[in-house]
């Protein structure tokens, strides 16, 4: 032993010995730091109208082997914030697609209160109601969504159809369509009492531009403080989509501010992070929009936010962002083939790191078995069960979710509760009785 080592283990000796047991102030558990009031992002109501494609499955990053262990403590679980009182469901039946809107308890799901509101009635078709929601879970936006054909001019649509079990050589499909369709939007405010046991809505008039259509299906989203109102707009004719942007409007003053841009391409899944920033889903991934900041141009005025944890052919699916910005709360699908024509759909809702796209955590997990391929059937298949695995709404503070993964509910962190109000897409055939629906908060 050498000197400096003798006199340390005096030196220690000699401290303890004049340590009392009142000397030693006691430890305290420091207190879990809560992040600031969320402010929530709204999935849109309806799917993005892309072609339906396989997500593949996530890998995490793990330790290489050998790597010495740095402060490997006990992780401190991360509060869930503070559930929403309410949840409201919206549902339409086809082909009318009235819209029938309920708000929930959010703890049980019983019926607190029930709106129903006219059909919106066109002559060309109609896209469906959609619906979002404000920071107060108290004020909420509903639109429906139709089209109308201009004059009597129609051009040839020939579309190429992949080959299928009924068809194996495939098809193409010639449809002689009008040559001009306009969008029309049907807007309703509705506000909930304090106890969600009644609800008011009135018609609401939104100045939003001649493109800000609902073609591809975005709708529009309600900012946290309820204030302004942002929605996707895209202007196509024939040879294609000239003009695509996103638009801002005040509701109080109807004043409005656009980001465009001509690159190829458009924003789908539009949805808000704070008041100050819009999020959307470009190409196969997602970028935030600073509104706060000068610019017009769409692409030159955000930036990229972590993409889907695989990148998939087809289909991206939409996702939200937490309210400090750091973590992306969005879902992934796999499909594992059994054989003799039926796959195994494993489903995941999913928390992203925003700024790297790692995983975070898994947050829900669903296996369907036995899922017909066909596209023949009655029956949902595959396919088309990968678009209903997706995150709907992010609650004001925390990860309080409501999501629609084979099934409706919602998710406190990493525990899922089942909740009524929003059709099992599995459980039902394909017909002109069966409802949509959705769900925010």
């Amino acid at each position: 032993m050498s000197d400096l080592e003798q006199r340390l283990r005096r030196d220690l000796k000699d401290l303890s010995e004049r340590v009392g047991p009142d000397s030693i102030r006691p430890l305290r558990v420091p207190p879990v730091r809560r992040r600031s009031r969320a402010v929530r992002w709204l999935a849109p109501a309806a799917a993005v109208a892309a072609v339906i494609g396989v997500i593949t499955g996530v890998s995490v990053a793990s330790r290489p082997a050998g790597q010495p262990l740095q402060e490997e403590l006990p992780a401190i679980p991360e509060p869930t914030g503070t559930m929403p009182p309410y949840y409201v469901t919206l549902a339409a039946t086809y082909p009318q697609n009235a819209p029938f809107v309920f708000v929930r308890d959010s703890a049980t799901g019983a019926v607190l209160t029930t709106v129903h509101l006219p059909a919106l009635v066109t002559n060309y078709g109609s896209g469906g109601p959609s619906i979002t929601a404000a920071g107060d879970d108290r004020t909420f936006i509903i639109t429906e969504t139709g089209q109308n054909t201009v004059g009597h001019d129609t051009r040839t649509v020939t579309h190429q159809v992949p080959a299928s079990p009924r068809f194996p050589q495939g098809r193409t499909i010639t449809a002689h369509v009008p040559a001009k369709v306009v969008t029309v939007n049907r807007y309703y405010l509705m506000r909930v009492a304090a106890d969600g046991r009644s609800a008011s809505a009135s018609r609401l008039s939104i100045p939003l531009s001649q493109y800000a259509t609902d073609d591809s299906g975005t709708g529009i989203a309600l900012s946290p403080d309820g204030g302004q109102v942002a929605t996707a707009m895209q202007a196509c004719h024939q040879g294609g989509c000239q003009y695509t942007g996103i638009q801002v409007v005040t509701l109080a003053t109807g004043a409005s501010r656009t980001w465009t841009t001509t690159a190829r391409g458009a924003p789908f899944s539009v949805s808000w992070a704070g008041d100050g920033h819009v999020a959307f889903q470009w190409s196969q991934g997602y970028r935030l929009l600073d509104i706060t900041q000068p610019g017009t141009n769409l692409l030159a005025s955000s930036v990229p936010i972590a993409g889907p944890p695989s990148v998939p052919t087809q289909y991206v699916p939409p996702a939200l962002v937490t309210s400090d910005g750091r973590a992306v709360i969005t879902s992934t699908v796999q499909n594992i083939p059994e054989g003799d024509g039926f796959d195994t759909v494993v489903g995941k809702i999913v928390e992203l790191d925003a700024d790297t796209g790692q995983l975070l955590r898994v947050l829900h997990t669903v296996t369907e078995h036995h899922v017909t391929t066909q596209q023949n059937t009655t029956q949902i298949n595959a396919s088309d069960l990968d678009q209903t695995c997706q995150v709907l709404s992010l609650g004001p503070t925390g990860v309080q979710a409501l999501v629609q993964c084979f099934g409706f509910g919602r998710v406190d962190g990493t525990r899922f509760t089942p909740l009524p109000g929003v059709p099992n897409p599995n459980a039902s055939t394909v017909s002109g009785s069966d409802y949509w629906g959705t769900g925010v908060w």
